[in-house]
């Protein structure tokens, strides 16, 4: 659990030997791009490597140092390849200074946030207090005690391949390798708090740069690439309005952001504001997200790359990076594959069209799209349509641009033959068909089948009753009002960013693909960073118009602010939050028990969601926390009523400790407010082994 400094220096040569090895592989693939562009790519490069060799050993070795090792020894190879010629590539210094400089503002801006996102880990990653408590913030309170767990479970049980540490017997389907990456740094011996924040700074470094990245090869423009940055990463909304005290009644103040539990200008439900900060409610707290979007995002600049100028050996890399996104962030390989569709329809079609053909007329497409919404909505109201109509609305339109898609492929071909699409998409695609299809069979679809919480007709993810249109202009603000304004004035080249927004949007309005309705953000975050892309480009357009003109500096100024402001403060609560998350005799317990038991032993526990034994032991649980299992799709009710028999009725559930294999019981405050505990009949059967202020530990001989 807290490792040593030793363990701390193999982790992070472990994970920089891995991020060397994916820089050489890129460094030789992307030959015609800039430096900062390989260092970028080769970055996720080596994630994606770390994340994914050690798993391919693991199925023969378990998760063990074995495994490990051959997935080093597994890189040489490559790095062999990589390096051939390598003196000759290497840019010179003047080069290099000279591409930085070119980028220096997003570098410095880059710099500044990089400084805050280290400071929000370091404040909120399980820190201890003088009396041996552990703290974290608000915004990790929940989710990082499941991510914790996974990765220590993962780690000291090493079985392969895992399982819920928090429902033994039930497989690990959730994508549990965003947490492997940081389990592999502490089975080399790293401090739990070190191997959980290591990987997530370089992967927040790869979406920044991935983010701006993008932008700029689609926009051309580093001010707009800019800009993209600030709307998306400082996302908030018109939040900030509720904490204006507009009437004698009062309601809530400025001071209420920084002091209350979630009641931020990003995240205060009881208004229906639920588009929350990227950093503070979505990297921060959920991994999977983090690690996902930090291949997402690179993958769809290859893609782009690939389909809009022509760089066809790009497919190739692109189809290995998506691939290996199902078991690190399932939401994210959706997400690619919605824009890859979006993509593909887009290709044919430019490529059947005709020269007297009229673009599209992306402006009435928007207006469409939101009337048929909007009616979705009243009809929903009316109750005239019911959750399963609209899931079958879905799949009609989603099967109608299919057989569009079919119909330009037949043009297509018919036009230019099947060579070049034989040459480039067919490879993207059997890529994806061979590598991150097993994926799917061995962890996703049995998961998802025969689940009625998992995939189901819902309207309008978060939506709690405002009018359609209203709950998303007062959730993201002005960069929604700009980015539907560079729709609707016919930017050129809208077209690539405009499809993905509209097949996403679609999809995640009428489906959703987990129990938490609410997690369809997922997805139309990816889509919201296009929106953003648009928005800045006709934000900076129009600025160059009227720039001129008398206090339009002013004017520009005030959008900005006021676009930015509710994720500013948001993020603000988050650099002032501090909470409990493990009492300092809870932490004594976890040592004892990781020093004192077996990797795999069963230990009796209520079912709260920051419980110190699954999250710094690894060990497993009778049965955890709702919280958590509920949206992964297990039922937990059976066994929660053991769970508690046995505290109760330990003298008559002798059978039930036999069942679950229990090792360990153990009882405090937690466990004493959750059932009516019969202690005096555990101590009759039992044999307390540990003891600290109100925990103890009994052990089933």
């Amino acid at each position: 659990m807290f490792g040593s400094t030793l363990g701390n220096l193999l982790g992070t040569l472990y994970f920089v030997y891995f991020q060397i090895a994916g820089i050489l592989v890129m460094w030789r693939l992307l030959k015609k791009e800039g430096t900062l562009t390989r260092l970028l790519l080769g970055s996720v490069t080596g994630s994606v490597l770390l994340q994914w060799l050690p798993i391919l050993f693991a199925f023969l070795f378990d998760f063990t140092i074995i495994s490990h090792i051959l997935a080093l020894l597994a890189t040489l190879p490559l790095c062999l390849w990589a390096g051939l010629n390598l003196k000759t590539d290497i840019p010179h210094t003047i080069t290099i200074l000279s591409q930085a400089s070119y980028h220096k503002v997003f570098l410095i801006v880059a710099g500044f946030t990089m400084v805050f996102w280290i400071y929000l880990l370091h404040t909120h990653t399980i820190p201890l207090d003088e009396a041996g408590a552990m703290l974290t913030g608000q915004c990790t309170y929940g989710d990082m005690n499941m991510h914790l767990g996974f990765i220590t479970s993962i780690a000291n049980q090493g079985t392969f391949p895992p399982e819920y540490s928090l429902f033994p017997g039930a497989k690990l389907s959730y994508p549990f390798l965003s947490d492997s990456i940081s389990s592999s740094i502490y089975l080399m011996g790293a401090s739990l708090r070190y191997a959980y924040i290591l990987p997530m700074v370089a992967a927040f470094l790869q979406i920044l740069g991935s983010v701006y990245l993008l932008t700029l090869t689609i926009l051309r423009s580093r001010a707009k690439a800019l800009l993209t940055y600030f709307f998306f990463f400082l996302n908030g909304g018109l939040g900030f309005f509720y904490f204006i005290n507009w009437s004698r009644d009062g309601g809530y103040s400025l001071k209420d952001i920084f002091t209350g539990f979630y009641t931020t200008p990003t995240n205060l439900v009881e208004h229906n504001i639920r588009w929350v900060n990227v950093i503070a409610d979505m990297f921060l707290p959920q991994r999977a997200t983090l690690f996902g979007y930090a291949i997402l995002f690179p993958s769809i600049w290859l893609l782009y790359k690939a389909v809009f100028q022509n760089r066809r050996d790009y497919f190739l890399p692109a189809g290995i990076l998506v691939s290996a996104l199902p078991m690190i962030h399932t939401h994210s390989f959706l997400g690619m594959g919605l824009i890859s569709a979006a993509w593909l329809l887009t290709y044919l079609y430019k490529s059947t069209k005709s020269d007297n053909q009229r673009p599209l007329p992306t402006g009435w497409i928007i207006l469409f799209f939101a009337i048929v919404m909007c009616l979705l909505q009243i009809l929903l109201k009316k109750e005239a349509l019911q959750p399963n109509d609209l899931f079958t609305f879905c799949i009609m339109g989603l099967v109608i641009c299919i057989l569009y898609g079919i119909y330009l492929l037949i043009r297509h071909i018919a036009s230019n033959g099947y060579r070049q699409l034989l040459q480039t998409w067919c490879i993207y695609l059997l890529c994806v068909l061979l590598l991150a299809l097993p994926q799917l069979l061995i962890w996703t679809f049995g998961h998802v089948i025969g689940n009625t919480n998992m995939l189901r007709g819902h309207f309008n993810w978060g939506n709690q009753g405002d009018f359609y249109l209203w709950f998303y202009l007062k959730n993201m603000g002005l960069p929604f009002i700009l980015g539907i304004a560079g729709i609707c004035a016919k930017r050129k080249g809208i077209t690539p960013l405009l499809m993905p927004i509209l097949v996403i949007w679609f999809v995640i309005e009428l489906i959703v693909f987990q129990p938490n309705v609410y997690d369809n953000n997922k997805l139309l975050y990816i889509a919201y960073l296009f929106l953003c892309v648009i928005a800045a480009d006709y934000s900076v357009e129009l600025y160059r118009k009227v720039k001129d003109l008398g206090g339009a500096k002013w004017l520009t100024g005030c959008v900005l602010f006021f676009s930015l402001l509710s994720g500013v403060l948001t993020l603000g609560r988050e650099v002032v939050s501090e909470y409990q998350l493990y009492g300092s005799n809870h932490v004594e317990l976890a040592k004892y028990i990781e020093e004192n038991t077996l990797p795999d032993a069963v230990i009796l526990t209520n079912t709260r969601h920051n419980n110190e034994v699954a999250s710094l032991t690894g060990r497993n649980l009778v049965c955890g926390a709702d919280t958590f299992l509920y949206y992964h799709g297990i039922d937990t009710t059976e066994r929660k009523i053991h769970v508690q028999q046995m505290y109760e009725n330990p003298a008559a559930s002798l059978d039930l400790y036999t069942q679950y294999d229990v090792d360990y019981i153990v009882v405090s405050s937690w466990e004493r407010s959750s059932y009516a505990v019969d202690e005096p009949t555990l101590q009759q059967l039992f044999t307390p082994v540990f003891q600290s202020g109100d925990v103890v530990l009994y052990k089933i001989d």
